[in-house]
């Protein structure tokens, strides 16, 4: 009997889902938060999409819709023959492998009528990968059950010594970006590995 090898044909189990789901949050005194859940495998190369964003400029104004636009990908990380990295889109012709190191990397772009002082922008990490310390920018927060986060790493008490958590108990990271202008871009990636 033949064993079927589940990164053989990675996509037929994931037809009609596309590579992020973008979920809007709250713009609250020209603060944007945005949430990104990553899926593997991944059907699509990069995700265009508009997302709403609710806008409280003060307590007693009335709340008004406005817009991130977002960009997501994700691409398998691999050499070339003069021994550069080089990062190859993933599309439905991948075949990915145990092992295999992919970079997902979001752009969130800032269409309010105004600068945005402050842009949260929270990725998950699908189950079938886990996170790799290439994380950027530098200074993010971390999640183990993508609710609660805080500064990474991550670090908990075992026998009474405090230690890091493992980077393979990660589900989520997030960013605080500061400072996004109007039609400004910011871009956040980090690197997993397929488990």
């Amino acid at each position: 009997m033949k064993k079927s090898n589940q990164f053989a044909s990675p996509f037929s189990a994931w037809s009609g889902h596309r590579l992020f789901h973008v979920v809007a949050g709250t713009l609250i005194g020209a603060m944007v938060v945005t949430q990104a859940s990553a899926m593997l495998p991944t059907p699509e190369q990069a995700v265009d999409s508009s997302m709403a964003v609710q806008a409280n400029t003060n307590a007693s104004s009335n709340s008004s819709a406005q817009a991130v636009n977002s960009k997501i990908t994700a691409s398998l990380v691999s050499v070339d023959a003069n021994g550069q990295e080089v990062l190859v889109p993933v599309d439905t012709n991948t075949r990915l492998q145990s092992g295999n190191v992919l970079e997902y990397q979001g752009y969130f772009t800032n269409t309010n009528a105004d600068r945005v002082r402050k842009m949260t922008v929270t990725m998950s990490i699908p189950d079938q990968v886990e996170l790799l310390g290439t994380v950027a920018p530098e200074f993010p927060y971390g999640s183990v059950d993508g609710n609660n986060f805080a500064r990474m790493p991550l670090r908990t008490k075992v026998d009474n010594q405090l230690q890091d958590v493992a980077l393979k108990y990660y589900k989520a990271v997030r960013w605080d970006l500061e400072g996004v202008g109007l039609n400004d871009t910011v871009a956040v990636k980090y690197r997993a590995r397929v488990k």
